[in-house]
């Protein structure tokens, strides 16, 4: 049953028990004449709502992916398809006090440098846990003290915006019933209370900064030019650590990656990155992991790298870690997917951050991680900072590795479990 179908069955009951209260024995009345006219004018009211907003999905004709045929499409010039992502199963057990953060130890023995994507499960394209209040508070105190400086909807981008909120009515709700409801505006945080309007327009907040309020990630839109180029127009880039929205917006995929001195960018990555974005699918969604080792325990900027207001930031200028309890590791669990009727790319950041002292506790964690580091080229080194924590980790590292071997631990003994 419809909202509008709903209400009207609970007004008209009402309705009945007034006019039988009143000795009207049911039969309608001036009360129910009036009341009736409300009714009509609330349905009304709500009928347009709804269209409202259906507006951005009825303006648009779909068409099934093969007739869209956008394998063959101008640069820049996407046909919506009719696809749909698949409604999520609930979350199993999800709790919000209970339920851990995923524990992802993306790394090996030896570190290659590509671009290291697998096939995303729909069911888990957002991933939130028991720190989920922990990010939001954080989200929440850095947006009131930098505001704009850390989201933003760019015209290009108001499309996919609008889409993407769209997305996410879906998606939350369904994988995470316990957190998120439904409403016939938007969404209600089932736990702080918020409510968040995606249909009425002009919108409230900026879609990006919704979307932050919603989720433990980091976001960007990358949208394709008349060039092939994907261009980043849109995003809330709140708990990044390393990098800032300002410096990237309206950068091209290539750029982005080049501006920030990724290694082997050019040799390894560029290419195959930039087919991959033209090429992908709306059905085909993806996730890749990284991580990092971070010399302060603030998650969303790391003053070690300079004062996030600078210019100049760098692990040139960070000062060697004295200390091990002074080493974080830094792990992003990323995904990428297309929205089907703007064709834009999304782009997830999902960071997770623990003391470098907790990890080694896990079995087989120090050498593998001793090892991959050690495997670093000179390069890699320099862009993660390697100068910086060497002395202290390293060392740690080996003798937690030997402490362990001595155990049982062994390589010999390991299981191939990435990127757990």
């Amino acid at each position: 049953m419809g909202v509008t179908q709903s209400l009207y069955k609970n007004i008209s009951e009402r309705v009945y028990e007034f006019n039988k209260s009143s000795g009207n024995n049911g039969v309608p009345g001036i009360q129910l004449i009036l009341l009736g006219i409300i009714l009509s004018i609330l349905s009304s009211s709500l009928t347009l709502k709804y269209l409202h907003k259906q507006k951005f999905k009825s303006s648009i004709k779909p068409l099934p992916a093969k007739l869209a045929n956008n394998k063959e499409r101008r640069w820049g010039h996407w046909k919506p398809e009719a696809f749909k992502a698949p409604i999520p199963k609930p979350y199993p057990d999800w709790d919000f006090k209970t339920t851990r953060p995923i524990p992802y130890r993306a790394f090996k023995h030896k570190y290659f440098v590509n671009m290291g994507i697998r096939s995303m499960d729909w069911n888990e394209w957002i991933e939130l846990d028991n720190e989920w209040q922990k990010y939001h508070d954080l989200k929440l105190h850095r947006i009131a003290t930098k505001n704009e400086q850390l989201y933003g909807t760019e015209p290009e981008a108001r499309p996919a915006a609008l889409e993407l909120l769209n997305e996410f009515y879906q998606y939350l709700p369904n994988r995470y019933p316990k957190l998120f409801k439904q409403t016939t505006i938007g969404l209600d945080n089932l736990v702080t209370g918020e409510s968040f309007n995606f249909f009425d327009h002009p919108l409230q907040e900026d879609p990006m900064l919704m979307i932050a309020k919603l989720i433990q990630d980091d976001i960007a839109v990358m949208v394709e030019a008349e060039d092939g180029n994907y261009y980043l127009k849109a995003g809330a880039i709140m708990l990044a650590g390393f990098w800032r929205l300002k410096d990237k917006l309206h950068l091209c995929l290539s750029d982005i990656h080049t501006s920030g001195d990724v290694p082997k960018y050019s040799t390894h990555l560029k290419a195959g990155m930039e087919k991959f974005f033209q090429r992908q699918t709306c059905d085909k969604p993806v996730v890749r992991n990284n991580y990092f080792i971070q010399t302060d325990n603030n998650l969303a900027w790391s003053d070690s790298i300079g004062d996030e207001s600078n210019d100049s930031i760098g692990w040139y200028t960070a000062p060697k870690v004295k200390n091990i309890e002074n080493c974080y590791f830094r792990s992003e669990r990323q995904s990428v997917r297309r929205l089907p009727i703007s064709g834009a790319m999304i782009f997830t950041v999902r960071t997770y951050f623990l003391p470098v002292e907790e990890l080694c506790k896990e079995p087989f964690v120090p050498r593998r991680l001793f090892d991959g580091i050690n495997s670093w080229d000179e390069d890699v080194k320099e862009y993660k900072g390697y100068e910086a924590f060497k002395d202290i980790l390293m060392p740690y590292l080996e003798k937690k590795a030997k402490e362990q071997e001595a155990q049982g631990y062994t390589i010999e003994n390991e299981k191939n479990c990435y990127p757990y």
